[in-house]
């Protein structure tokens, strides 16, 4: 590997992943629920719908540093498991310019990269004073997942898991 980023990059390379894929996730409307999506699931996603554009209009790549070559045009699979164990799904795309694209309720089968969470975990973050803090602690505490899909994809984002671990 020839540049590794440093451990506070590392965390606001996870910390702007999960950030962009919390807010995707809610950003759909109840009208396009998925009949598949628990009620909680369709509420959550329906009740977070200006997000998204508000995150379009204000991405700075620069403020992610190497991290914004690492999330370019991937395409995200994000799964909320409820206490009951009934799950909630959103995929999207990122763009070359990190906003959020093709956001959908459910997952997709050409996804790069899958995060997972727990409906807890999504609360205590979004209802929190310091949802950055929250999530840093989240992510920390191994509440938050962000896996790889494809041989590339998991080698690279095993290693960012590694690297995150240790900071």
């Amino acid at each position: 590997m020839k540049c590794l980023p440093s451990s506070s990059q590392s965390v606001r390379l996870l910390i702007a992943t999960f950030v962009v894929v919390s807010v995707a996730s809610f950003g759909v409307a109840p009208a396009l629920a998925q009949s598949d999506q628990p009620a909680w699931a369709d509420e959550m996603f329906g009740s977070f719908g200006g997000f998204v554009s508000t995150y379009n209009e204000n991405v700075d790549a620069s403020d992610l540093g190497i991290a914004a070559d690492q999330l370019k045009n991937e395409r995200v699979n994000l799964i909320v498991t409820d206490a009951d164990g009934t799950q909630g799904t959103a995929s999207f795309r990122m763009n070359a310019q990190l906003q959020i694209q093709e956001l959908e309720q459910g997952t997709r089968d050409d996804a790069t990269l899958k995060m997972t969470t727990d409906r807890a975990t999504i609360d205590r973050i979004l209802e929190s004073n310091t949802p950055t803090t929250a999530f840093q602690n989240a992510l920390m505490d191994g509440d938050i997942r962000i896996d790889g899909i494809g041989v590339v994809n998991s080698l690279k984002w095993a290693v960012i898991n590694v690297l995150a671990s240790l900071f």
